[in-house]
C-alpha cells in the first residue's frame, strides 16, 4: 500500500504536485482541501495519522533503536505524544472541523484517545488516508534551482519541479533513501516536539532529577510521590500537571510540595486562586516569581530577587518548545530565518500572512500559529487560504509587497511586546488577536467570516480561560459549554 501511494504520486508529476509534511490536524486539514484537485501526498513519520495525538510507542528512554531513528537523528528528541490521560482544554463543540461533529458520546472535554478517534473519523469521511505515506521521514527539502550539478546527478532523474524532497525510513534514516518532487511544500510538522531549555547558570552543580514536560507520562506520576517538585513555567502544560498531581491523585500519592516559578504577572494571578486555596494554605503549593537567576547547590536555586528555593527533589522545565525545521537548508536556500532569544527559536519569518515564505511563497507553513481560543477552526481557515492560493483562486502580491506586509506586522508585535514572538503567538489584548487576523483572511478568500463561531469562543470559552489563568484551572474541566450552543453544533461550511 505504501509503495502504491508513492508511485501514484510520482505518476502524476504532469499535474500540479503538493507535498505535505505531517499528518496531524494541520496536515489532515490541508489534505482534505486539496485532495482530488491537485496531485498531493502527505508524509508522516509515525505509523498512523494524528501527529501528537497518535501515541508514540516509545520514549527516548525505551526506544530500541534510538540512534537510527530519523526524527531523533535530526531533532535530538522523538516526536512528542500527548500524555495518555490528557483531557483537552477546549470543549468538543469548539474543537472540531467544519461539517464533522464530534461523537455525542464523548465527554464535554475530549480525552486524548477520543480526539484521536475524531481525527480517524475525519480522515475516513474525507477519504484522505490513502494519500498518507506512513513511517516515512522528510530528510531534506531543497530548492531545485540551488542544487549543484553533483547533487542533481546523485538524484538519478531529471528534476522538473521547484522542490526536491529526500525521504527515508523513519525507523532507520540509512534505509529506503529516495526522492520526490513537488511544486509546493506545506510544512505542517507541528511545533511542540523540541523542548526549550532556558540557560540557567551553574547547571553543572545541580544534582536533583530534571525533566521537561515533553517527557511527562502517566507511568511517571509515582516518581513525584512525597517529593518536592519545582516547575519552571506557568503555562497550560504546567497547570495541567499540577491539576493531575494535586486533584487526580490521593493524598498518599501526591508530591509533598509543588513550587511553581514563572512570569511575575501570571504568578500574581495564580496567587488569587480559589481552586487551590487549601493546598496553598497548607504549603503544598507555592507560587514564586521572578525568574531563576542560577542554581546554587545540588538541590537549591536562587531567583532574580535573591529568594532561595531549597530541598528540591525534581526540577521540571515547563518552558515550551522551539520552532525546528532541520530538513530545510538554511545555508544554501535561506527560505526563512529563525529568530532567537536566549538561545531559543521563538519565531520565524519573513512570512506573508504568517503562512507563506516571502522568499519562496511555494514553501508554506501551516499550524505554527499559537492561537488563544481557536483550535482546529483556526487551522482549517489557514488550509482554506492555502488551497485557494495553490488552486490559483487567489494571487499573492509581489515579493516586495509581501515583505513590506511582514515588516509592518512584525514591527507591530515588537512595539507591543518588546520581542517578536507575538507575531506568531496571538494574544487577546494589546491589539493583536486571532479574530482580526482570520477576518483579514476571510476577506481575501471572499468568504463571510463565521461570526457565530467567533462569538461562541469569546462568550463561552474566553471567560473560562481567564478564570483558569487566575489559578482556577480545575474549574475549566468542570464547565459545560455545549449546553449553551445549538444541539450537535459544528462550524458552518459556507463561512470562514
Amino acid at each position: 500500500m505504501t509503495d502504491q501511494i508513492e508511485q501514484d504520486y510520482k505518476s502524476k508529476y504532469d499535474q500540479k504536485s503538493v507535498l505535505i509534511i505531517g499528518a496531524g490536524p494541520c496536515g489532515l486539514s490541508n489534505l482534505k482541501y486539496l485532495n482530488g484537485k491537485v496531485n498531493v501526498i502527505c508524509i508522516e513519520c509515525k505509523e498512523d495519522l494524528g501527529g501528537q495525538w497518535c501515541q508514540e510507542k516509545y520514549t527516548e528512554e525505551t526506544h530500541p533503536n534510538l540512534q537510527n531513528n530519523a526524527y531523533y537523528n535530526q531533532h535530538g528528541v522523538l516526536q512528542s505524544s500527548m500524555y495518555e490521560n490528557l483531557i483537552c482544554d477546549v470543549p468538543k463543540s469548539l474543537m472540531i472541523f467544519k461539517d464533522t461533529p464530534a461523537n455525542q458520546e464523548f465527554g464535554e472535554f475530549m480525552t486524548c484517545q477520543q480526539f484521536y478517534q475524531y481525527l480517524q473519523d475525519y480522515s475516513l469521511k474525507n477519504c484522505i488516508k490513502n494519500k498518507i505515506l506512513f513511517k516515512t521521514y522528510v530528510q531534506s527539502v531543497r530548492l531545485a534551482a540551488n542544487l549543484s550539478d553533483e547533487e542533481k546527478n546523485q538524484v538519478g532523474f531529471q528534476i522538473s519541479k521547484k522542490f526536491l524532497v529526500q525521504i527515508v525510513s523513519n525507523e532507520d534514516y540509512n534505509k529506503s533513501i529516495r526522492f520526490l518532487q513537488a511544486d509546493y511544500v506545506i510544512v505542517a510538522n507541528g511545533h511542540f516536539s523540541v523542548p526549550n531549555y532556558p540557560d540557567i547558570p551553574n547547571k553543572n552543580v545541580f544534582k536533583a532529577q530534571t525533566m521537561h514536560t515533553h517527557n511527562y507520562r502517566v507511568n511517571k506520576t509515582n516518581i513525584f510521590q512525597k517529593k518536592h517538585l519545582v516547575i519552571y513555567g506557568c503555562g497550560i502544560s504546567s497547570q495541567d500537571i499540577v491539576y493531575i498531581l494535586l486533584k487526580k491523585t490521593t493524598e498518599e500519592e501526591r508530591p509533598q510540595k509543588i513550587t511553581m516559578i514563572g512570569n511575575e504577572m501570571m504568578i500574581n494571578f495564580f496567587k488569587q486562586t480559589k481552586s487551590y486555596r487549601k493546598e496553598v494554605e497548607s504549603g503544598v503549593l507555592t507560587f514564586l516569581s521572578p525568574y531563576i537567576k542560577q542554581f546554587e547547590s545540588e538541590n537549591s536555586l536562587v531567583l532574580e530577587n535573591g529568594d532561595k528555593v531549597e530541598n528540591i527533589d525534581i526540577f521540571m522545565y515547563a518552558t515550551g518548545y522551539q520552532y525546528a525545521f532541520p530538513f530545510l537548508n538554511f545555508q544554501r536556500d535561506k527560505l526563512i530565518d529563525l529568530y532567537q532569544k536566549r538561545g531559543a527559536n521563538y519565531s520565524l519569518g519573513p512570512l506573508y500572512l504568517r503562512t507563506f515564505s516571502v522568499r519562496e511563497p511555494n514553501l508554506i507553513f501551516v499550524g505554527i500559529l499559537q492561537q488563544v481560543l481557536s483550535t482546529q477552526q483556526g487551522t482549517e481557515r489557514q488550509a482554506i487560504l492555502v488551497s485557494k492560493v495553490i488552486l490559483d483562486e487567489i494571487k499573492l502580491p509581489t515579493q516586495e509587497a509581501m515583505q513590506e506586509d511582514f515588516n509592518n506586522n512584525y514591527q507591530e508585535a515588537l512595539s507591543l511586546y518588546n520581542d517578536g514572538n507575538k507575531y506568531i503567538k496571538f494574544s487577546q489584548h494589546k491589539g493583536i488577536d486571532e479574530f482580526t487576523f482570520f477576518r483579514q483572511i476571510a476577506n481575501l478568500c471572499d468568504i463571510p467570516s463565521d461570526e457565530e463561531y467567533n462569538g461562541y469562543l469569546l462568550k463561552n470559552l474566553l471567560p473560562l480561560y481567564i478564570n483558569a489563568f487566575l489559578g482556577n484551572y480545575p474549574d475549566l474541566k468542570q464547565s459545560n459549554v455545549s449546553s449553551q450552543l445549538p444541539p450537535g453544533y459544528f462550524p458552518k461550511s459556507g463561512q470562514f
